[in-house]
């Protein structure tokens, strides 16, 4: 009975298997991310993980890989394996046997065959949820079974740190951040119906012609970007009241998705703050590690939220907040591991000796819902302002550079927002313009030097590039 009930549920997550039709129900939209995780999945052997936040679509991307393997003409619906560890079925399963359980019955029942001749895809969903997970992938992956491995999960600790321990070199991750503003200009653009043809046609060139310039904008010189960019915005400013209408809309409600589909600005904070908020810290957490006081807890994320885009001082804030330092040290690790915060380190410092981090957040969104801000009291705020840009500036980075390729610079009165360490060196980027940016740029060494204009300027001067906001994160 029990082998019954399991297989049963191997056939309810599996309907493509039956009937390939079911897949057309998959959303079309794909995010920037996805054609590299598609590519990824034949080009390499190892293990793909992808993780991030609660309902950022990871669950989506997984549905959308397998559609897109299902149309290659070489590969069977029956090849597909997907299984969430989030089922109460499965997770009520001995969790020694339960994964041999779901290969066996899969290989008997519905693949009719021992695995080996045909490569299988088998994706599992929420697997952070299954004890032992790590274990289990290693056994199959070292015996070299014809098997590829597609894993998801929130708490993104909890896979990366075993990927560490147990699965050194066999695993390979991407982690998903909330949308960028770029995709939701190109979700929303790409997704309304009562939009022309001609607009739809001519706002998304656009979006495309910025982002050749992403593509290649590590290996180009700024006076070639500026040439670009110059021409790129005189057809923007055809469009310019829609942008900054999509941005300001962006600005409040952030990149959840789920998030836009809700209408009335306090329905859309209700539902942020219990899936991005509560859900995270009174259950996610305890995923991760016991914590006794949850509400130090809380109350230091609220804390670094109200703060977000600042210099902390670590030693400041313990004293503040009545905690040790080790354990503040762990509370802030915990909220990162979480998908709440993104720490950043001050650049060329030692991180393990380092008394001040800046703290940004996952979303803007987030902190909206948190203290109910409205989109008049952002705009009518320069230096609030400023702030939010920084967030998400910082987020649309993360798209693209790993976070300990991020930095800040800070001595007395003279800063550096971001200090990026691409591939051909160092970018400095500030938000807004900076007396002291060039010569505390060349201080450091520092060629490549930008500056994300809070209005619609775009020049080229003293070899800094400044660039408008809403252009520079149409990039990302």
């Amino acid at each position: 009975m029990d082998d019954y009930t399991l297989l049963k549920t191997i056939e309810f997550y599996n309907p493509h298997i039956k009937n390939i039709d079911y897949l057309l129900d998959i959303p079309v939209f794909r995010r920037n991310v996805y054609s590299t995780i598609l590519e990824n999945l034949d080009s390499i052997k190892q293990i793909i993980s992808i993780t991030g936040p609660r309902r950022v679509g990871k669950t989506t991307i997984l549905k959308q890989l397998i559609f897109d393997l299902s149309k290659q003409s070489d590969i069977s619906p029956s090849n597909i394996l997907y299984i969430s560890m989030d089922d109460p079925y499965i997770l009520s399963r001995d969790p020694n046997t339960v994964f041999d359980d779901i290969i066996a019955l899969y290989s008997k029942y519905i693949l009719k065959k021992k695995i080996g001749s045909e490569k299988i895809y088998f994706f599992i969903d929420e697997i952070h949820k299954f004890p032992g997970w790590e274990l289990f992938l290693k056994k199959y992956y070292d015996k070299g079974m014809n098997i590829r491995f597609v894993i998801s999960g929130s708490v993104s600790s909890s896979i990366l740190s075993k990927s560490r321990e147990s699965l050194a070199g066999r695993i390979k991750d991407f982690k998903i951040y909330p949308f960028s503003f770029y995709e939701f200009v190109e979700f929303n653009v790409f997704s309304n119906d009562l939009l022309g043809t001609s607009f739809r046609e001519n706002i998304l060139k656009i979006l495309s012609s910025i982002h050749e310039v992403y593509f290649s904008f590590e290996n180009m010189n700024f006076l070639e970007v500026f040439s670009k960019f110059r021409d790129i915005m005189v057809d923007m400013t055809l469009f310019e009241d829609e942008l900054f209408s999509l941005f300001y809309k962006y600005l409040t409600i952030g990149g959840f998705i789920e998030g836009w589909e809700i209408h009335g600005r306090g329905l859309q904070y209700e539902y942020l703050y219990q899936t991005q908020i509560e859900k995270v810290l009174l259950q996610d957490i305890y995923i991760l590690e016991d914590i006794k006081n949850t509400s130090q807890l809380s109350n230091l994320f609220f804390q670094l939220s109200s703060n977000f885009g600042d210099e902390i001082s670590l030693n400041s804030l313990k004293k503040e907040m009545s905690l040790h330092r080790e354990t503040l040290e762990r509370y802030i690790k915990l909220l990162t591991n979480s998908n709440l915060i993104v720490p950043i380190n001050k650049f060329r410092e030692n991180i393990n000796k380092s008394s001040n981090i800046k703290i940004f957040l996952i979303d803007i969104g987030i902190r909206n819902s948190i203290f109910k801000i409205r989109e008049e009291e952002i705009l009518s705020d320069t230096v609030l302002f400023s702030k939010y840009i920084s967030n998400i500036v910082l987020i649309s980075l993360l798209q693209k550079f790993d976070r300990s390729s991020i930095e800040y610079y800070r001595d007395r009165e003279k800063k550096i927002d971001f200090i990026i360490n691409g591939i051909n060196g160092l970018t400095s980027c500030n938000i807004g313009f900076s007396r002291n940016f060039g010569s505390l740029s060349s201080k450091l060494k520092i060629d490549k030097r930008i500056i994300i204009d809070t209005k619609f300027a775009l020049d080229y001067k003293d070899e800094i590039l400044t660039i408008p906001y809403i252009l520079f994160l149409l990039m990302f």
